[in-house]
């Protein structure tokens, strides 16, 4: 394929993605329009990205899930869909779209906005990549952000306004472990998007329902040695209203312990919104 083909397919996915936007913002989220709309997309991503199935049954089977195979592999790829549309309607339109969102823990940001600290904001790939977005508009607070090169570079060039809004801030790539934790003891508020596979050691050996993964360490040795707060940022949806719970995770001794109540509270989250996140299933099972 030349460079001239691969610019024209990107610039015919940047405008379908612009047309699709432009729908969403003039069509009411609770009606029959935007559902179909999504549905549509949903139909056209599974078609695309049929390779993500059997990862997800496997997952489903997991989490002893009892629905319907077909039911459950479109239920995951819509609520993913609706995740990816989400952020961009909130950025064009906060005083709007924050009534779909709701808050539990506020409580935890206020008290840590005014302890003048660095926080890492823990989370995963699931719910909507809107984390920096929701607590500028919701607390007025600015938060970078410590993730993979691919997300970096994607957010990078996400459209207008969302755009705008993320690039004011850090995004510090996987390698840049060091500015990240300069970035902390400057008291930033970073978020870290903990479910990236790495390599085996025994000190990130742990289990989300039953199967066997290694994640990062890295926020809770921060924590213990810095003394730096680690908030939980979970967001699960029902139909369409999303709840966003905001936890501390404290009071574990050592790295492994911290990871460990991470997951605790990430299979919860999975087991109230079985559909957040098809990036842990088909990167895990």
């Amino acid at each position: 394929m030349t460079d001239k083909i691969k610019h024209a397919i990107i610039d015919y996915k940047i405008k379908v993605k612009k047309l699709v936007l432009k729908t969403a913002l003039w069509t009411p989220l609770n009606s029959h329009r935007f559902t179909f709309m999504l549905s549509v997309l949903t139909l056209w991503y599974a078609f695309r990205c049929g390779q993500k199935i059997p990862g997800i049954l496997r997952y489903k089977k997991a989490i002893h899930n009892s629905e319907n195979n077909i039911a459950f592999v479109f239920n995951c790829f819509l609520s993913h869909n609706y995740d990816r549309i989400f952020p961009h309607l909130l950025a064009e339109n906060p005083e709007k779209y924050l009534q779909y969102v709701s808050i539990e823990g506020k409580e935890y940001v206020r008290e840590l906005a005014g302890r003048n600290t660095g926080v890492i904001l823990i989370s995963g790939h699931f719910g909507p990549m809107f984390r920096t977005l929701l607590f500028k508009e919701a607390f007025g607070i600015g938060v970078s952000s410590f993730s993979n090169a691919y997300l970096k570079d994607k957010v990078s060039n996400s459209l207008a306004k969302l755009h705008k809004v993320n690039s004011s801030y850090t995004y510090y790539a996987v390698g840049e472990e060091e500015q990240f934790q300069e970035g902390l003891l400057r008291k930033e508020w970073i978020n870290f998007l903990n479910d990236l596979p790495l390599k085996k050691r025994e000190s990130n050996n742990q289990t989300l329902f039953g199967k066997k993964i290694y994640l990062s360490e890295l926020p809770f040795k921060l924590s213990l040695k810095y003394n730096i707060p680690v908030l939980f940022v979970g967001t699960t949806r029902i139909k369409r209203q999303y709840y966003v719970t905001i936890m501390p995770i404290n009071g574990f001794h050592t790295q492994q312990e911290g990871l460990g109540m991470y997951l605790a509270l990430v299979e919860k989250l999975l087991c109230r919104d079985p559909y957040a996140s098809i990036y842990i299933a088909e990167t895990f099972f």
